[in-house]
């Protein structure tokens, strides 16, 4: 005869195993971790195979309609020029770490971080040469639409770092 305190155990037994499966097969990804990053954009041939991949970093996550999309800056340089040259980019990520957006930028400008669905930048940039000037970056329609603004230096709003 099955007493109440087996049919508990043998629930509370279902219950852990079933909790560490689907814990343990579930895999986040960590943008922490660059080799991820840089994967992802081999297998979708965002880096380019003529030029050397001397930067890569995970700078933040933009906020858009409630979904994270990781913002990671890239810079390759170019061999054989007598001063080092380069190629930066800022490039805007789904989820699934696919390629929703990328910015060109030039080396007096470098992200900093990200409120909500506007990237900070320290300098001014175009996007595609084109005005306006700015040092903010605002994205909509999932990362692939970009305002450009810009702001006063002294008014960039203040970050909140992890204790």
């Amino acid at each position: 005869m099955i007493t109440k305190k087996i049919i508990a155990l043998y629930l509370g037994i279902t219950t852990l195993c079933l909790s560490s499966y689907s814990t343990s097969s579930i895999k986040p990804i960590k943008l922490n971790d660059r080799q991820v990053i840089y994967d992802s954009l081999e297998k979708q041939n965002i880096l380019n195979k003529h030029r050397k991949l001397v930067h890569i970093t995970h700078i933040c996550n933009l906020k858009i309609d409630h979904n994270d999309y990781p913002v990671v800056n890239i810079i390759e340089h170019i061999p054989g020029a007598q001063t080092p040259r380069g190629v930066n980019q800022i490039l805007v990520l789904d989820s699934e770490l696919k390629l929703k957006s990328k910015v060109d930028y030039d080396s007096s400008v470098f992200p900093l971080f990200c409120k909500n669905n506007n990237l900070f930048l320290h300098g001014f940039i175009t996007i595609d040469g084109l005005l306006p000037e700015g040092n903010v970056l605002t994205f909509s329609d999932q990362g692939t639409k970009i305002l450009v603004t810009n702001i006063e230096a002294n008014t960039l709003p203040l970050q909140t770092y992890p204790q």
